[in-house]
Parts: C-alpha cells; structure tokens; sequence
C-alpha cells in the first residue's frame, strides 16, 4: 500500500471514530435531584438546581449497551432548602463554597447492565468530588428510554457528610446540629445532542 493510501485510510478510521462517538453524544435535558438527612429537631431537605453535564451512551436498536463517558456539575449554591437562605448559607460555609463552587461526579467504570422490565439496571463506580475532597462511590441507577433521544437516569445513594471531610452544619446558635448520613435522590433525564 503507497503512503498516499496508507493517508486516505487513516483520515477515513478517524472520521469514522468520530462519527460513532458524536452520534451517542447527550445532555442533561431536565433534573430532580434533592439531599434528605436529619437533625435532632427534625429531618430535612434540600432541592438542587443548575445541574449540568454531558454522557456519551452506548445504545443499539433501543437497547441500553454501556456508558463511555459521563460528566456531571452541581453548583453549590444551585442547592436549596424550604427553611430559608439562613440554613441555604450554613450549607454553602459546610460545603466551602467560595473555594470549591461545584460538586462534580464522573464515571469510571460500568461494572454492569442488566435488562429489567421496561428498563435498565446500570451499577456503576465513579468519582465523587465535593467540598475539595475526592471518594469513589458504587452507585446503581435506572434507565428508561422516554422515546425521542430523550432517556432517564433514576437512582440513590447513603452518603456521610464527614466522609468528605466536611463537618454537619448547625444552627440556632448550636442547639440544632445536623447528622452526618444524607441520602441524594436523583431523576436525570438526557437528551440526544442536536446533529449526534
């Protein structure tokens, strides 16, 4: 094969790649997403908005494959709770806003998928970072295909605050101190990016 071929046949391998990478491109589309833990007056909950990230999915004829990549942003202060901005800024001063103004995940591994009735079971491991501290997290999710390049991600995970370093806030001058187990409820929905 002369190096004129050998050239044509590389060109033609990566625009290939690219093509089958970019056709399985998503966006987070919509977001539930809320944090419950407790206190010793009472449990509580907090709802976050902004949430942003990207995922590379690997689907054939409607079947969920794999995961290749995905990506999540939280914005500290997308977190909100119904008790008002004084428990909202006990948050943020907890979660070192100022210096760590996001809270990412990305995935490192697939470890399975499994078919169920009308959707996917996907456990998964990846990196948690929040408040400057990085922790690898098993998390199991569930996947629905919601038709139009539109599929769900639904899931839970335990979690301890102290884990990631970050001291239970408290409030009302110390007579309301917060435990350190919370538990995130998510329901992602992504989206099949315009020209994928």
């Amino acid at each position: 094969m002369n190096r004129k071929c050998q050239i044509f046949l590389l060109f033609a391998l990566a625009s290939l790649v690219t093509s089958s990478w970019a056709q399985s491109g998503y966006t987070i589309k919509a977001s539930r997403f809320t944090i419950d833990g407790s206190s010793n007056l009472h449990d509580w909950q907090s709802k976050v908005t902004g949430i942003s990230g990207t995922a590379d999915l690997s689907i054939e004829n409607g079947v969920f494959k794999g995961i290749r990549q995905l990506a999540v942003t939280i914005p500290v202060k997308g977190i909100k709770s119904p008790k008002g901005s004084i428990m909202d800024n006990k948050t943020y001063d907890a979660l070192k806003e100022e210096d760590f103004p996001n809270i990412t995940y990305k995935l490192t591994k697939v470890n399975s998928v499994q078919q169920k009735t009308g959707a996917f079971e996907i456990n998964t491991t990846g990196s948690l970072t929040v408040a400057g501290a990085t922790k690898t997290v098993d998390i199991t999710v569930t996947a629905k295909d919601l038709g139009g390049g539109n599929w769900q991600f639904e899931g839970s995970k335990a979690l301890k605050m102290t884990d990631f370093k970050i001291s239970p806030p408290t409030a009302l001058m110390g007579t309301m101190k917060t435990g350190d187990d919370i538990t995130i409820k998510f329901a992602i929905t992504v989206n099949k990016t315009s020209g994928s």
